[in-house]
């Protein structure tokens, strides 16, 4: 078995070195649109990437999305082809309503609550633009003084330097008692490359901090859905002192390097003439002879031979030539992080009704959970890039590397100083990819991650991917895409084992397995596509918010759709996606749900500005949607109240003027109706209608 596997390497190696690294391939996937600007220089033309180094030499670059029909979206919540189960109050915790499972293979660092108002690595960009970059983004609310500020910057301060950077802040006190939220985040990243791009290095920061208060969710439904009382900060809540407190932050560099130049030496032979008497030589191109001084226009070729060249020797001169290598050996990359997530609870009055049905409690007075997690990791990589940058359109690429993690958990109360849990945790991983397109219209992927040593060892992630074009290069009919994942993941740290002041657990869960199928075409901007995802082992937050484990398989099956179509000055944008679950019990979903965007633009001032009405609606069937836990951050099956069947209605109207947009948008509107059944999590009103005003103007200085 060695020794196959030993022959089977080689042949890689030896097919990887022959292969030309050349994009240029003939195809019937049709052409993407140019990134080059329509004028000779335009310095207002703007892409981006993402920021790691194999995405910039991979994919193709992307336009910022400067239309006027998507202005107005400004809550991040609303960018996605899903919705959100969340907490009456933008910037607190949510929860996606199409199932996905968000956790990888190794150690878990991520927190699922706050996945979308978080920043890290994997989110950052670097913007690329002749003149320096900014956008600024500013909403605001006349009624509660909510503000949401957005800045984001990019610079190429020189051919190979690259700056980009993005501030956000988001403050919202809310309409009911203790649901007040201030977030923040700034990220910065650089790349730079050397002259002969034979090295690169990236460098990138982050840190999140979001303060959120956490009030349990209404007391009482009914109080809300009869409106006896339109002054929502009256009405009784479960919790009137906890918070929470997250900061996550990271720092790391990434840098590559190619193992062979790009340029190569190549030696010669030239034929030459020398003339004896001059000791001039002339070179033979294309069986002619150059002269020094005579014209064409003046002497007959017969006579400048005769009378002009004496005596000539033919001699072999080598010279050196560098001509762009043809196959390379591929780079080698290493990357650094250091990450660090810290979570605190703060609850001054612990012994409030809304836990008494939980653990009891270690101190009756006051609770200040702390949560420390800290990671270290380092990854060496080979990969078969060389100096080329592609399109998408990659004919063959191939990656090996592993990665080591050290990663610290601590949780301890931070008032009392008493520790109650502290673990060091190691991994050792090992990982691969490949991709090649094949026959001129397919392109096959694939990547996996094995975890070999440590903690959570005999864990893996194998992704695959077979991508389709249809048609001919003239006549495209779109492509269809199958994907396929199985997965092994163990509990994680969080699953295992926990102690707080008002949660304790211990548990030896068996690994889950899940198993995905993933069907889709695409054609233009439809897409259509079915998902069947199958558990084995499920760990998940049962009715009591603790971790179980379902020891059986079930599966869950999804029909969904997206699209966008403009027609004369009419826009449409909408999704829509049908799921089942074969074990309710465990697994809770809405049977339907879906939004749809209609907009309108109307050129006004003599077409010195544009004017834009929109109308965008959200609808999911009635389902138990997950509660919310604030003490562990975490959402929990219940099985007492449901929620959904009410359509979320907000309209809005832009202008568009140069690089300017200013907006109004009026949310939720169909409460004007008077059905106040507006639920968006159990015990959680959506937030009331209010008017936004917003600006979003792009600058290049």
């Amino acid at each position: 078995m060695a020794k196959k596997l030993v022959i089977v390497f080689i042949l890689l190696i030896s097919s990887l070195l022959g292969f030309p690294q050349s994009p240029n391939q003939d195809s019937i996937a049709p052409k993407r649109p140019s990134l080059s600007p329509s004028l000779p220089i335009d310095s207002t033309f703007v892409t981006y990437n993402a920021f790691q180094f194999d995405s910039i030499f991979l994919n193709s670059s992307k336009v910022i999305d400067t239309l006027t029909f998507h202005t107005s979206d400004f809550e991040v919540l609303e960018r996605e082809k899903t919705i959100y189960s969340t907490l009456s109050n933008t910037g607190l915790a949510h929860k996606s309503m199409r199932f996905n499972h968000l956790h990888q293979a190794g150690f878990d660092m991520s927190l699922p609550s706050f996945i979308v108002y978080m920043q890290n690595e994997s989110k950052m960009v670097s913007y690329q633009s002749v003149l320096p970059y900014s956008e600024i983004r500013y909403v605001m609310t006349t009624a509660d003084k909510e503000q949401h500020l957005n800045v984001k910057f990019g610079r190429q301060f020189s051919t190979r330097l690259f700056v980009s950077f993005a501030f956000n802040t988001d403050f919202s006190p809310g309409t009911f008692k203790n649901s007040k939220s201030l977030n923040n985040y700034f990220w910065l990243n650089a790349h730079y490359f050397t002259k002969d791009n034979r090295y690169g290095v990236m460098t990138y920061y982050y840190r999140n901090k979001l303060e959120m208060g956490e009030n349990g969710g209404i007391v009482n439904d009914e109080s809300y859905i009869s409106h006896t009382e339109s002054d929502n900060s009256v009405i009784n809540i479960n919790l009137s002192s906890a918070t929470n407190f997250v900061v996550s932050s990271g720092i790391g560099f990434e840098h590559y390097f190619n193992l062979l130049p790009q340029k190569t030496v190549v030696k010669k032979q030239e034929n030459t003439t020398i003339e004896n008497d001059s000791i001039t030589t002339i070179p033979l191109s294309n069986d002619s002879l150059l002269m020094d001084t005579l014209s064409m226009d003046t002497l007959r070729i017969d006579t400048l031979l005769i009378d002009s060249i004496k005596t000539i020797e033919n001699q072999d001169i080598a010279v050196q030539e560098t001509k762009v290598r043809k196959f390379t050996l591929g780079r080698i990359c290493h990357s650094f992080s250091y990450l660090n997530n810290k979570l605190f609870y703060n609850e001054s009055s612990p012994t409030a009704a809304f836990y008494q049905p939980y653990d009891t409690l270690l101190n009756t007075t006051k609770s200040t959970d702390t949560t420390l997690v800290r990671a270290i990791r380092n990854s060496l990589k080979w990969s078969s890039l060389g100096y080329q940058k592609y399109n998408d359109d990659i004919p063959f690429y191939l990656y090996a590397g592993l990665s080591h993690g050290f990663y610290k958990v601590k949780l301890f109360d931070y008032l009392e100083g008493e520790t109650l849990l502290s673990r060091n945790y190691q991994q050792l991983s090992v990982n691969g990819g490949i991709i090649v397109n094949l026959f001129k219209s397919t392109r096959i992927t694939g990547q996996g991650e094995l975890v070999t040593l440590g903690y959570q060892i005999g864990d893996f992630d194998l992704r695959g991917q077979w991508k389709q074009f249809l048609g001919t290069s003239s006549k495209n009919w779109g492509f269809a895409t199958f994907d396929a994942e199985i997965k092994r993941q163990s509990a994680n740290w969080f699953e295992e084992s926990y102690s707080s002041n008002h949660f304790r657990w211990k548990n030896d869960f068996k690994a889950a397995t899940y198993l995905t199928f993933n069907l889709k075409y695409n054609y233009k901007t439809y897409c259509i596509g079915v998902r069947q995802t199958s558990i084995a082992n499920l760990i998940y937050f049962g009715t009591d918010a603790r971790p179980a484990q379902n020891e059986g398989m079930f599966s869950i099956r999804e029909a969904y759709l997206s699209f966008y179509q403009s027609l004369w000055r009419f826009e449409f944008e909408g999704f829509a996606s049908l799921q089942k679950s074969s074990n309710e019990e465990v697994m809770h979903l809405p049977l339907l749900q879906g939004r749809l965007k209609i907009g309108y633009s109307q050129p006004i001032f003599r077409k010195a500005a544009t004017l834009y009405p929109s109308i965008t609606v959200r609808y999911f069937t009635k389902y138990y949607a997950d509660a919310y836990m604030p003490a562990t951050r975490v959402f929990h099956l219940q099985n007492e109240v449901k929620i959904g069947n009410f359509p979320f209605i907000d309209m809005s109207l832009a202008i568009k003027v140069k690089k300017a947009h200013i907006y109004l948008v009026y949310s939720n509107m169909f409460l004007l109706t008077g059905n106040y059944n507006s639920f968006i999590a159990p015990h959680y009103p959506m937030r009331d209608s209010r008017i936004f005003i917003g600006v979003n103007w792009r600058l290049f200085n």
